[in-house]
């Protein structure tokens, strides 16, 4: 939900800048499709069996965090990588699952989110517990939608993911495939 805010924002941004969609096609994007199917694995693990789905969300981050390694150097993809990372370390020592901070999502009137949560009704998500690990990296920050008009519990990695979108969509918008010294080259001449 949050990438969505961000992609939007950097659409955005990127235009205001006098950027261009069509700029985006000149990035040079290593494993770009693993990414995307990455994201569509994590994100479509809410529609499988139960007993799957939060082993197809921790493989589909994986598979972001495996990938967007390989575009490193690509603007914006370091954020991207670490959030990825920060996201799998968390679900991984805690069984596939993401840990969400029930005191902060009662804060934010998400008293559905939380019924469900101490239910058991999402595989891939869990109440924050004593007994979990390194629940400071999983869903414990509030987050405003403008585009769904309504608050979110997300992590640090789901912040840093976003940022890093958003730093690559402006960007590349903006120059494209080009690179720094070529700009600068181009200015010159």
């Amino acid at each position: 939900m949050m990438l969505a805010d961000f992609l939007l924002l950097g659409i955005l941004v990127g235009w205001l800048r006098r950027g261009s969609l069509w700029r985006l096609a000149e990035a040079r994007i290593p494993a770009f499709w693993v990414i995307v199917g990455g994201f569509l694995i994590r994100f479509s693990s809410f529609w499988v069996p139960f007993t799957w789905s939060r082993w197809l969300g921790m493989i589909g981050m994986f598979l972001v965090f495996g990938a967007s390694l390989s575009g490193f150097r690509v603007r914006g993809f370091k954020l991207i990588s670490l959030g990825a990372l920060l996201n799998c370390l968390v679900m991984l020592f805690n069984q596939g699952r993401m840990p969400v901070w029930t005191d902060m999502a009662l804060r934010l009137g998400l008293f559905s989110l939380v019924e469900r949560l101490r239910q058991g009704a999402f595989a891939e998500y869990v109440a924050l517990s004593s007994s979990g690990r390194l629940f400071f990296l999983g869903d414990v920050l509030p987050y405003f939608s403008l585009l769904f008009r309504k608050f979110f519990v997300v992590s640090v990695g789901d912040y840093l993911l976003g940022v890093g979108v958003l730093i690559f969509m402006v960007h590349f918008m903006k120059y494209g495939g080009t690179t720094f010294a070529t700009r600068n080259n181009q200015a010159v001449h």
